[in-house]
């Protein structure tokens, strides 16, 4: 079903929305954690920051039951090209998609399968489609196969097809055979207000953290790289940390713990592949939001533009390369004084370049084209 937001963010019964999200899961619950100040914004894609100009809505899967009918299929899908098929949202929810004017799908999962229903006639509604990494995965599946070129005539026959950086969109357009122009790009924003610094003044970290459980996360090249330096890693990934006694994990945590983690950290360093999906993105900005130094891959889904600039807001290395990670660690680590100003400055990049209404305003941009 449809959840209509009222003015202060409420869930509340209203007329159809003009403007519809669809959630792989769990807004529902971020949204009440929102209300009562433990969770940012940005997750939202701009749902929150819209809701003044537009009636919004939003819809997400409900359950992820293996009884669910269509669960077989889309494991089998997920198995072969790494992401899901959610069916079982679209289809559910359609009377009340085709009501809306414009749907934006905030997943590749649930984005295939509203195009799916585009392609069978049944969907009208004009659809935003946000890929977040399908042609990385379709290029390791192999662009050739069937399944890939089927994804890519549903891609095809959507309104518009949204990347969260330029290398990104780079990479959709070669996999599609278009040109870039036919593809936009939603810079990507934090919510500067929920990340910030809430350690003591003057505190100086006992440890360096890393965030993310992304495939696109390169933690070999990490633990190559940090010798005896003590590092905490936030990940559901396994890793084999039995040789690094100076390591820790943890798997999960609140949004305020994080916050915590983060002010408290002595940097955070995000370690990557070289893909074309911006993986690191939102970790790498909430980090900074909090004032924190940040060692970052770039990768070629590189979404800093040129506001991200090596040793003035944060430290850049490349993929892969042990020894320039190593060292750009062991630089930081031994002058928090640096780390200090690289967190100032950082703060100060993405409140003036990196925020969540900044991606909103793009994305009203988007949506304002469709009416």
């Amino acid at each position: 079903m449809v959840r209509t937001l009222s003015d202060d963010g409420v869930v509340a019964a209203a007329p159809a929305p003009e403007v519809v999200w669809v959630y792989r899961r769990s807004r529902r619950q971020w949204l009440e954690e929102w209300q009562r100040g433990e969770r940012s914004r940005e997750f939202f894609y701009g749902l929150l920051s819209l809701q003044d100009h537009y009636r919004v809505g939003f819809v997400e899967g409900e359950s992820l039951s293996r009884l669910r009918p269509w669960y077989p299929v889309e494991r089998f899908i997920a198995r072969r090209v790494g992401i899901g098929f959610a069916l079982d949202v679209a289809a559910r929810n359609l009377r009340a998609l085709n009501r809306a004017r414009v749907v934006i799908s905030t997943v590749d999962t649930c984005g295939l399968a509203l195009a799916l229903l585009k392609r069978a006639g049944l969907f009208r509604s004009r659809l935003i489609y946000i890929s977040q990494g399908l042609s990385d995965r379709i290029t390791t599946y192999g662009p050739r196969r069937w399944l890939s070129r089927r994804y890519r005539e549903l891609l095809l026959g959507v309104e518009e097809l949204v990347t969260l950086s330029e290398g990104a969109r780079g990479g959709l357009a070669a996999w599609l055979e278009v040109p870039v122009e036919r593809i936009r790009v939603l810079p990507f924003g934090t919510d500067c207000q929920f990340w910030r610094n809430t350690a003591p003044p003057g505190a100086i970290g006992t440890r360096i953290v890393s965030v993310g459980s992304d495939t696109g996360r390169d933690y070999p090249t990490l633990l190559a790289a940090i010798g005896e330096l003590p590092l905490h890693l936030i990940t559901r990934q396994r890793l084999p940390l039995d040789a690094h006694p100076n390591v820790i994990q943890s798997t999960a945590h609140s949004p305020t713990e994080l916050r915590d983690i983060y002010s408290r950290a002595r940097f955070v360093a995000i370690p990557l592949h070289d893909r074309s999906q911006p993986s690191g993105q939102s970790a790498a900005l909430q980090a900074m939001a909090c004032g924190q130094a940040v060692v970052l891959t770039k990768t070629r889904g590189w979404w800093g533009e040129s506001h991200l600039q090596n040793g003035e807001n944060c430290v850049v290395v490349p993929p892969g390369e042990v020894g320039a990670l190593g060292e750009a660690l062991r630089r930081l680590w031994d002058d928090p004084d640096r780390c200090q100003r690289l967190g100032a400055r950082a703060r100060e990049t993405v409140a003036a370049h990196f925020t969540e209404e900044r991606m909103a305003t793009a994305l009203a941009d988007m949506i304002a084209a469709h009416h």
